[in-house]
């Protein structure tokens, strides 16, 4: 199958910052080299100034190489090092951004409170807040599949020093991270645990509350408000001392000390895990 039968190939570049003629010439360029700007043009069926000018696009990104003949002739990098070379680009303009604009971004937004949308866009904010932490960070999350993409960011940090204390309903594999969990299996629900929501706080300055129910409707609130961020840690802390307290001293004395609705759900966990819950 040829590869320009593959049009999300075309896509997957466009996210890499290739124009999709750039993408395009650069396939038809795997599949024929060495070869012409001419003879190209005529086999991809793009024009010959497209071509050329795309050529001389991927021969400044790193992703072709011109051998020098008469006429020159173009050959492909191949793809791994073509991949690293927009990796490099990528890098180098976003330090070069972020050292310039940095200064532009001087506020207080202590009392902001910003919406992100999406799961991927909530994540990557998880991952940039877990960068930036230099003391602690604490996090509740419910499913695997929302930890999943933020446990390689926390277990570097967790070996660079960072104290790391989770907290989830239900089980989830952690590696090596401390995790304070009932370990429910995923088939369990019960309307009192928030299973889609992510809590997360580092250095009692940053504080994320998730909703992911699912890929594009996900939201999230980021902010250093300091009565958000008390409400978040509160809430996770909470329930890692109720944990701890559960397995130190069993439900039915934990139970003379604990409100109603944390009673509840906890005598409902207990008969859950305990095979008496149908």
């Amino acid at each position: 199958m040829a590869l320009n039968e593959h049009p999300e190939l075309v896509e997957s570049f466009e996210k890499l910052g290739l124009s999709p003629n750039e993408a395009k010439v650069y396939l038809a360029l795997l599949e024929n080299h060495p070869i012409t700007g001419y003879q190209l043009s005529k086999i991809s069926g793009i024009l010959r100034p497209v071509v050329y000018e795309m050529l001389n696009r991927l021969v400044e990104k790193g992703g072709a190489r011109i051998v020098k003949s008469n006429p020159d002739t173009y050959v492909p990098v191949e793809i791994k090092e073509f991949l690293s070379n927009i990796e490099s680009n990528f890098t180098e303009a976003k330090q070069n951004i972020a050292g310039t604009l940095k200064k532009f971004m001087v506020i207080d937004d202590s009392d902001f409170f910003w919406n992100i949308l999406g799961k991927k866009n909530i994540l990557n904010s998880i991952i940039e807040m877990t960068d930036r932490a230099e003391n602690s960070i604490l996090a509740s999350f419910c499913e695997e599949e929302n930890f999943r993409p933020v446990a390689s960011a926390l277990e570097t940090r967790a070996k660079e020093g960072i104290d790391i204390n989770l907290f989830s309903h239900y089980a989830i594999n952690t590696g090596g991270l401390t995790i304070y969990s009932y370990n429910l299996d995923k088939t369990f629900v019960n309307e009192s645990i928030p299973r889609n929501m992510i809590y997360f706080v580092t250095d009692n300055t940053e504080s994320i509350i998730a909703n992911i129910s699912d890929d594009k409707s996900a939201k999230a609130v980021y902010s250093k408000n300091q009565a958000t961020i008390s409400i978040v840690n509160r809430y996770i802390l909470h329930n890692i001392y109720l944990i701890r307290l559960w397995k130190l001293h069993g439900t039915d004395k934990l139970k003379l000390v604990m409100n109603n609705q944390d009673k509840k759900l906890i005598e409902i966990i207990d008969k859950y895990l305990s095979g008496n819950l149908f």
